[in-house]
This record gives C-alpha cells, sequence and structure tokens, in this order.
C-alpha cells in the first residue's frame, strides 16, 4: 500500500498563472481608470466653455469697444502656477497667471487715435496685480475687464511702437491667448511656463513649436515668423492639473506585480510554507496590484504624494500581516514585506521622475535575479526534503505480518 503525505504551496505553473493573470488585470484596469479619469476633465471643461460664452456675450453688450490696434510685433512670457486646491475633490484648481510682454502696435487708421489691445486674464478673474503698461516713456493704465481679457485703451500713433505689459492675474478656468487679427504679425513669439504642473491644448488650438519639460515645469513656446493667421491658443487649466505622474504606471505596474509576484512564490516554496496555498497567493499578489488604482482614486480627495503613501502603505501592511500569519514573522518580512516595498518604490520613482526610468528598471531587475539565485537553492533543498520524506513506502500485508510475528 502506497502512502504519500499532502503536498506544500502550489507548483511553479501555478504560480506563473496566477501572476500573469494579475499583471493582465492591471494592465487593462490602469488605463481604463485613467480614462475614467479624463472622461471626468472633459465634461467638466465643456460646462466651463458654455459658462465663458454666455459671460461673454452678456459683457460684450454692456461695454462699449473702441478700434483694436494693429499689432506688428506680439512677444509674450506667461508663466502659470498653481496656487490651491491641487488634488482636492473638484477637478479644478486656482492659479496664478503672470504676464510680461512687448508689444509693437500701431493705430489701425495709420494715424494718431484711441485704441485698445486684448490681453489674456483667467475668466473666473479672482485678482489683478502688479500692473504695469508703458506706452515708450509713458505709464497709461486705463484698462478695462471684459469677456475675460484685460482690454488697454489709449492713444498710439499711426507708426508701430512699443508697448510694455506686465502683470500678475489670479484666477481659474480656461486660459485662451489669442492671436490678433490684425493683419500679418512680422513676428509672433509666445512662451508659456507652467509651473510644477502640465497643461493641455484644447483641439484646433495653435501648435507649439517646442515643448520642454525641466525642473518640474512645462514650457511650450508658439515662434512664427509672418504670421497671417492662428487660431487661438486655448489651455485647459481645469486650475492647472499637476503632471500625470502616475500615467507611466500603466506599464511600470504590470512589470512590477510580476516581479513581486515571482519574488513572493519563490519565497514561499523556500520557506515550506504550507498554509500559504495558491489561493493566498492570488489574493496577496492581487492587494499589490490593487494599490496603483487606489493611488488614482485617492489622489482626487488627497495630495499626491499623501494619495501614494497611504495607498502603498494600507496594501503593504495587510499583505506583511496575513504573511507573518501564515510564514512566521522572518519568512514573512524577509520573503513579502521587503520585496513588496522595494519593488513598489522602484515602480514609483520610475514613474515619478521618468529620468531615472533606465536606473530604477535597471537595479529591479538586478535585485529579481541576485534574488531569485538566493532562493532557488532554498527551493530545490525544500523540494529535495519534501521527495525524501515522501516517497512512497510499501507497508507489508497482514498476513505477512502475522507470519512474521508467528517465526519469532
Amino acid at each position: 500500500m502506497l502512502r504519500y503525505k499532502s503536498r506544500c504551496a502550489f507548483t511553479i505553473v501555478e504560480l506563473l498563472v496566477v501572476v500573469f493573470i494579475i499583471a493582465i488585470v492591471i494592465s487593462l484596469l490602469l488605463p481604463a481608470v485613467q480614462s475614467a479619469r479624463e472622461a471626468a476633465r472633459r465634461s467638466k471643461l465643456a460646462g466651463y466653455e458654455r459658462e465663458m460664452e454666455m459671460e461673454a456675450a452678456a459683457q460684450a453688450e454692456a461695454t462699449p469697444s473702441l478700434p483694436a490696434a494693429r499689432l506688428t510685433v506680439y512677444q509674450t512670457e506667461v508663466t502659470l502656477t498653481p496656487r490651491l486646491s491641487i488634488g482636492t475633490a473638484a477637478p479644478e484648481s486656482i492659479y496664478e497667471a503672470r504676464f510680461k510682454g512687448q508689444i509693437r502696435a500701431a493705430h489701425p487708421s495709420g494715424r494718431e487715435g484711441d485704441c485698445e489691445i486684448a490681453l489674456p486674464l483667467p475668466p473666473q478673474i479672482i485678482s489683478l496685480s502688479d500692473l504695469r503698461i508703458r506706452v515708450g516713456a509713458v505709464v497709461i493704465e486705463d484698462v478695462v475687464i471684459c469677456n475675460g481679457r484685460l482690454l488697454w485703451r489709449g492713444k498710439l500713433p499711426g507708426e508701430p511702437t512699443t508697448i510694455d505689459v506686465n502683470y500678475a492675474a489670479v484666477g481659474k478656468g480656461l486660459y485662451e491667448l489669442a492671436v490678433a487679427q490684425s493683419g500679418i504679425l512680422d513676428g509672433f513669439d509666445v512662451s508659456l511656463t507652467a509651473n510644477g504642473s502640465d497643461v493641455r491644448l484644447l483641439e484646433l488650438s495653435l501648435q507649439p513649436t517646442s515643448l520642454t519639460r525641466a525642473a518640474g515645469a512645462s514650457t511650450y513656446r508658439w515662434k512664427y515668423d509672418h504670421l497671417l493667421f492662428g487660431q487661438p491658443v486655448r489651455v485647459d487649466v481645469l486650475g492647472i492639473a499637476p503632471i500625470d505622474r502616475l500615467g507611466e504606471l500603466t506599464w511600470l505596474g504590470p512589470i512590477s506585480v510580476l516581479a513581486f509576484g515571482l519574488l513572493v512564490g519563490l519565497a514561499v516554496q523556500a520557506a515550506g510554507a504550507t498554509r500559504f496555498d495558491v489561493w493566498m497567493l492570488l489574493l496577496t499578489v492581487g492587494t499589490f496590484a490593487g494599490a496603483y488604482p487606489l493611488m488614482y482614486f485617492a489622489q482626487e480627495y488627497i495630495s499626491l504624494g499623501l494619495a501614494v503613501v497611504a495607498s502603498a502603505a494600507v496594501a503593504i501592511a495587510i499583505i506583511g500581516v496575513r504573511a507573518v500569519t501564515l510564514m512566521g514573522f522572518k519568512h514573512g518580512i524577509a520573503g513579502v514585506v521587503i520585496p513588496a516595498v522595494l519593488i513598489m518604490s522602484a515602480a514609483l520613482v520610475a514613474a515619478i521622475w521618468p529620468a531615472l526610468q533606465g536606473l530604477m528598471l535597471t537595479c529591479l531587475a538586478l535585485g529579481f535575479f541576485i534574488a531569485a539565485m538566493l532562493l532557488m537553492p532554498m527551493v530545490n533543498a525544500a523540494a529535495n526534503r519534501f521527495w525524501i520524506f515522501n516517497r512512497p513506502q510499501i507497508e507489508p500485508a497482514k498476513g505477512e505480518l502475522a507470519a512474521g510475528g508467528a517465526g519469532v
């Protein structure tokens, strides 16, 4: 009669199946979460546009107009800086738009007369400060706010004159830099910098000629010579959205899940934890993977940094408590908790700082192979012990046992 002990843990095939299933699920879930957040943004933005159109129509009727100045050169630097509400429940924030420009303009009739120049403002204006408008050597501050723009009004000669403009406006909503429709612009050079954040251009906006990202800022530049026509530069500043630091997790997340699942499987096999079965492996890897979408949802209510830390801490704490219960303190911490912390940290650093992606992925690969080399001999030793203690044993039949007893 053959007698076997029950088999421990799970097979390598079961391990691979579980890990790949979780990795595929998270690779499908993270883009879906991103799409849902983008849909909410687009819906909010559509509401802003309708409000702007209604306000513009009402203000246009109430404000008398002057002839628009003829612009020949439009050279400005715009800096958008978040001020409030980043990462709160509402997908919007307050921002400061600091405008510094040098404009060459003339009266459209070719002789001296009153005219106006429209300058951009946040449509939902809160404050306007540091206002300085200089025409040649003369400071002129005859301004009015209308249709989400700052209208400067004054006398200009028939020949192009340099106008220096500086101001800082705080508000929220859709930001628009309109291209003056007053003939050919000899030079259109606009630089827009979003500090600590990123912006999204609306469809049919004038396309930037360059884009650079450095030191936590995104800088868009529009440099056109002899510009006859251009759509307005319309920027989705639902306040200003922080750069989607978690966007890279759509591919870094599944990689980290694969690495964590395989290491945990090897650690369980090496420790010979009989109670850590394939279902517990599925739940452990699933909890690790679930921290990533939790970060996406949490950042709608708390700051991004706190959302990342809190989500990771909750998932790793749950995993750690269960691993220590089933594998013991030493094996649970060394085989599950420490790999979870290191692998998730590497994935988040690579996602938040793209410049470090190569370094983090290399360290992750090296760490994985080193850990696997250390665990495989232990896995083989555990497998050998299993087969030694569970090899088939043949029990003597009752007749032979009786005969042996009689002979004695």
